[in-house]
């Protein structure tokens, strides 16, 4: 048994010292580690602890050399984390209950804000801080204003980054408009000789936005960002915070890919003709990097979970996610539905299959959870859809350490039992997973949509049919992409994605928006538009649209992927963040089906 001369005597040829109630703790470890008579082992234990404690107290910005006991349990509690606690520590998930905070772009300052979820619109339109928004959980008709504001601010802010758009001292002005894809140039070769745009990008000519309100009395082509809006019934215009002007969209272009709805903001390249603006080139705004994006707003004004402080803190989260990030796995299911025999059949065959994985992956279950939920006059409704969690919590406890140690994370989709079909939808209400949440430890209800950290990584989960809405609200045919991929098949050598779903995720990216179209056909809660922003872009979406097959797709640095719907084929995808199976630090998924 090491003595506590001995203890003492480490410690000091090291230059620290230790507080009576640290000396205590270090010599109660030493004789439980070593069994108490075992020197050989007690010495390499406390070898091993200097070691991390002198670590510690190197990268610390205290300069005290006396180990106190929090200090020391603090390092014990990291040299004994296994795999399971490292990925405990590695997520992190925000919601609409947990509240997620609020990047605000001031125009008139031109700076970026973080603001509290509860923070009003009356006091951020005029770049002030934040008071309790008068309108509550709804919000109020400044709310309204304010979210469509600021979709169109953090666009333009982006845009005007861009080299051909930033102001110079001495230029010619080009009105050869940015109008086409940057990230999939390549696609897009057949289309060069006749795409301004891409003239444009090759040389230093610079495009001028010109105001909506600068257009009056204006004469020739002018480059124009606002947003699609219908004031009267089959009549657009074109809107920004400074005017609104009637549009002609029978003669236009579209040379930048993705749908062009209403309430999409878009590039345009028009001339004013008899009060109309008569559009000849429209398009998406141009993609931002997540690095490049971050860069511009800062990490403490883009770090939503509030995890990442620093710059040091980041670099330390990216070694641990490439020591342990492997471990990260996620199951990923969409369409689950629980009142199929059949379905919880496949369920009881997924999870005998991964219950042997060390650690075990974290299940991502997005609805809708039922084909068909009873109506509120039916009799015994509510005990009905319990019944359906209950059956599931029935197939998870059959494998007893994914009951025990599995990690849930449950989206409800659009018809799952709730408040409505407003977004961001609020999780599926306690009363009906008692059963669920009692059996199994570790639940996590979710809203809808809800953000992920994975160490240094962000993703957004979301449970929407975007590929059919974009397609239904849709103003004009999207131009013919090309699948990509040598012998039609894309970068995983899978069968190339659609040119639809490659439209619509390069909309929601662009638009920087989960489903940029009219509040008619989908409802937002003006207060919480937020949680459905894409900007900075995560590092990655995972997107439920049982209207589109499944995919996993890159799109500038944004990994997009569906699961597709479980319940037709079984289908399900395993996605892992981080594989350092190159080399090099890349995510991975994998397609996979339950027969």
């Amino acid at each position: 048994m090491i003595s506590k001369k001995q203890v003492l005597n480490a410690f000091k040829k090291r230059g620290l010292s230790l507080s009576p109630a640290a000396l205590n703790a270090v010599l109660n470890l030493l004789s439980y580690g070593s069994g108490g008579n075992d020197n050989e082992e007690a010495t390499s234990i406390l070898n091993s602890l200097l070691d991390e404690i002198k670590d510690r107290l190197m990268d610390s910005s205290d300069s005290s050399l006396i180990v106190s006991r929090e200090l020391l349990e603090q390092v014990v509690a990291g040299m004994t984390r296994d795999a399971s606690d490292v990925m405990d520590e590695a997520m992190q998930l925000l919601d609409l209950n947990s509240g997620v905070p609020r990047l605000h772009y001031d125009l008139m300052k031109k700076g970026f804000s973080l603001l509290d979820s509860s923070s009003s619109s009356s006091s951020r339109s005029g770049g002030g801080g934040g008071t309790d928004s008068s309108g509550g959980f709804f919000g109020d008709a400044e709310d309204k204003v304010d979210m469509f504001l600021q979709r169109y601010a953090l666009i333009y802010q982006r845009l005007m980054r861009q080299e051909n758009f930033r102001p110079k001292l001495t230029t010619g002005v080009s009105y050869n408009a940015i109008l086409s894809d940057d990230d999939n140039d390549d696609d897009d070769d057949d289309k060069d000789e006749n795409d301004p745009s891409k003239k444009a990008r090759g040389s230093n000519e610079q495009v001028k936005i010109t105001p909506l309100e600068g257009l009056l009395g204006s004469k020739g082509t002018k480059i124009l960002l606002g947003m699609i809006v219908q004031v009267e019934e089959g009549r657009y215009y074109l809107e920004d915070p400074t005017a609104q002007i009637p549009i002609d969209l029978s003669r236009a272009d579209i040379y930048s890919g993705g749908f062009v709805t209403e309430n999409s903001i878009c590039l345009v390249e028009g001339e004013m003709q008899d009060g109309i603006l008569v559009v000849e080139r429209i398009g998406q705004p141009i993609y931002e990097t997540r690095k490049d994006a971050i860069q511009a707003i800062g990490l403490q004004n883009s770090d939503l979970f509030g995890a990442i402080p620093t710059l040091s803190e980041l670099s330390r989260l990216q070694q641990e996610e490439v020591r342990h990030g492997q471990d990260g796995m996620f199951v990923l299911l969409s369409d689950v539905y629980l009142d199929d025999p059949g379905v919880l059949t496949k369920l009881e065959k997924l999870f005998d299959g991964f219950q042997d994985f060390d650690p075990l992956p974290v299940f991502v279950f997005l609805g809708d959870f039922a084909s068909r939920y009873p109506s509120a006059v039916e009799a015994n409704a509510n005990e009905i859809i319990m019944s359906y969690f209950d059956d599931l919590a029935n197939v998870i406890c059959k494998t007893p350490r994914i009951a025990k140690e599995g990690k849930f994370i449950l989206v409800p989709g659009q018809n799952d039992p709730g408040i409505g079909v407003i977004m961001p939808r609020p999780q599926i209400p306690d009363y009906f997973t008692g059963g669920l949440r009692s059996k199994v430890k570790n639940v996590h209800l979710a809203s809808n949509p809800c953000r992920l950290r994975f160490f240094s990584q962000e993703f957004v989960i979301c449970r929407l049919d975007v590929l059919s809405k974009l397609r239904r609200e849709c103003l004009m045919e999207p131009p013919v992409m090309v699948t990509g991929g040598e012998n039609g098949k894309n970068h995983q050598g899978l069968e190339s994605t659609s040119p639809l779903v490659q439209h619509a995720i390069k909309t929601i990216l662009d638009q920087g928006h989960l489903c940029p179209i009219p509040m008619a056909s989908l409802p937002i809660y003006w207060n919480y538009d937020h949680l459905l922003r894409l900007y900075p872009p995560p590092d990655g979406i995972i997107l439920g649209d049982k209207t589109a097959e499944a995919y996993y797709e890159t799109y500038g640095d944004c990994d997009v992927m569906n699961p597709g719907a479980f319940h037709t084929d079984g289908s399900f995808q395993v996605f892992r963040p981080v594989d350092m199976s190159s080399g090099t630090r890349k995510s991975d998924c994998e397609f996979s089906r339950v027969e």
